[in-house]
């Protein structure tokens, strides 16, 4: 079964141009490394690696897939605009780098194969938009056999489904896809919110509930 979210109905104060040009210059590199504008080689260094510093952060921006980079993009733009617009443009750009960061050193740490791509990162900012907007709606397209659809269902049980399947992942050997990276960042996206709320450096709305506003009615 695929599935995609395509949107939420998060409503946003502020515009969040520091997620279009965090996306906008990931595809830009995408397109340069398929043209050969830039060579494999001097994209080497910035690969998620053991013995290579740059590549803690520079993974996040190396896909060398279609589907890959569609995806992650995709759901950068769904959760990162609803993410970006309640922190501020600039707040948003160093928690997405730190973020990738700390999923791309748990990836190292625990699984240590090499890796690219920027789902650590996003995954941060979904553990994020779990904790802002758990009761908006998600709207996911889904492709199941010969059957296309969409439905819409709240975030929080979109993204428990998520995050059921990395856990799955990781238990199950994990493949191919760096299921420690999704998980690190899930996680510290999902701190990063709680101390942004706990402190009072981000404030929800009368109108919007908080996961933990959730959970204290």
């Amino acid at each position: 079964m695929f599935l995609l979210p395509y949107h939420v109905d998060v409503p946003m104060s502020r515009w969040p141009f520091m997620n279009f040009l965090l996306i906008g210059g990931t595809v830009v590199l995408f397109v340069m490394l398929r043209a050969r504008l830039v060579s494999p080689a001097e994209i080497e260094p910035y690969i998620l690696q053991l013995g290579e510093p740059k590549g803690i952060y520079g993974h996040i921006f190396v896909h060398l897939g279609a589907l890959h980079i569609f995806g992650n993009m995709m759901s950068l733009w769904v959760f990162g605009n609803a993410v970006c617009a309640k922190i501020g443009n600039f707040t948003f750009c160093i928690a997405y780098l730190v973020l990738g960061c700390i999923a791309g050193l748990t990836h190292l740490l625990i699984n240590g194969a090499p890796a690219i791509g920027a789902s650590g990162a996003i995954n941060g900012v979904v553990g994020m938009y779990l904790v802002f907007y758990p009761t908006n709606n998600i709207s996911c397209l889904y492709w199941f056999i010969f059957r296309i659809g969409t439905f819409s269902l709240s975030s929080i049980w979109i993204i428990l489904l998520f995050l059921a399947f990395d856990i799955y992942g990781v238990a199950s050997g994990g493949g191919q896809v760096a299921y420690w990276a999704h998980l690190g960042g899930f996680a510290s996206g999902f701190l990063l919110a709680s101390l942004l709320l706990h402190f009072g450096l981000v404030k929800m709305a009368p109108t919007e509930d908080s996961l933990y506003k959730v959970l204290r009615s």
